[in-house]
């Protein structure tokens, strides 16, 4: 069985969070925040009798100095496009909070940081776009926002307070926003619930496969990875497919397979395993463990393609 295996693909496809982090030094600037990038922000913060809490302390706002303030996960934001973050603690009579909202500029962005630090095994909501929470943090995304709560309490439940705390922050944004249009690009059936990903830089560590957007799928006790990268034009596509088909030539072995899918290859290394890729339209499509007889899978993404690719953009 290869889930574990082909989830850890997905993982490792978000290079943002594996690279070392730069240092910084104690008398590094502070970033220059536009005022009006603070003053969006700011909005969005509830007031004491929204929440029932008081602020503590001052709020403080990171962009490219993030790193002063979250060194280990700073690459993955500011790889997403952080624009700003503000940040202000709460306190009521029994909990502290901590409230982090992300303006990550544009609601993919937000997406891809929110998904590069989810799991299909977390508890989910309709919070925002989506949001999924423990008893000690509730995350969520919406528009161009990637919103962090925590809450600390001597009490057993802290979860439905972050609830009711996060619904407050969502109704500051405004009327909820979808989830990307770009999703639309993945068949639905088979499809492992909250494992899409949106990679903006080096997926699965190929420089040139991005953007490109992930999913897991199901077929029994196997996981399937697909992954759809976008290119400028066709041209393009059959470019990334090209460069796919040299890479496995070279860490592995790889043959057409036009039986697939109309220029399709088939590939296979110590490290991906067995793969087929294939361009469609301005797409380059990759299925790494690719279910058994993967005719049907495989047409249904290009079908997908076909009906959604030129409607949306990532």
């Amino acid at each position: 069985m290869r889930t574990a295996a082909i989830y850890l693909l997905l993982i490792l496809a978000l290079p943002a969070l594996l690279v070392g982090q730069e240092e910084v030094g104690e008398g590094t600037a502070p970033a220059v925040i536009p005022a009006a990038a603070k003053e969006k922000l700011a909005r969005l913060l509830p007031e004491p009798s929204e929440v029932g809490a008081a602020r503590a302390g001052e709020q403080k706002f990171f962009s490219s100095d993030l790193y002063q303030y979250t060194d280990g996960a700073a690459d993955a934001y500011l790889d997403y496009g952080l624009v700003a973050m503000i940040h202000q603690e709460y306190k009521s009579s029994s909990t502290d909070f901590t409230l982090d909202i992300y303006d990550m500029g544009v609601p993919s962005n937000a997406f891809g940081i929110y998904a590069a630090e989810s799991s299909p095994d977390y508890h989910f909501l309709a919070i925002g776009a989506e949001g999924y929470g423990t008893n000690e943090i509730l995350n969520f995304f919406q528009d161009e926002f990637y919103v962090k709560l925590s809450g600390f309490s001597d009490k057993d439940e802290t979860g439905p307070v972050l609830e009711r705390f996060s619904r407050v922050v969502s109704r500051r944004i405004g009327p909820s926003a979808p989830m990307p249009e770009f999703l639309s690009l993945f068949p639905a059936q088979h499809l492992v619930s909250h494992s899409c990903k949106y990679v903006k830089k080096s997926p699965l560590g190929h420089d040139f496969l991005a953007p490109a957007i992930m999913a897991a799928y199901a077929f029994g006790e196997n996981q399937t990875s697909l992954i759809i990268s976008k290119a400028p034009d066709a041209k393009g596509a059959a470019q990334k497919v090209g460069q796919l088909r040299d890479y496995f030539g070279r860490s592995g072995k790889v043959a057409p397979q036009p039986g697939l899918a109309p220029g399709a290859f088939a590939g296979s290394n110590e490290f991906e395993g067995e793969a087929v890729f294939f361009a469609s339209g301005s797409y380059a499509i990759l299925c790494i463990n690719p279910p058994p007889n993967p005719e049907s899978f495989l047409k249904a993404v290009m079908e997908h393609i076909t009906e959604n690719g030129n409607r949306v953009s990532f």
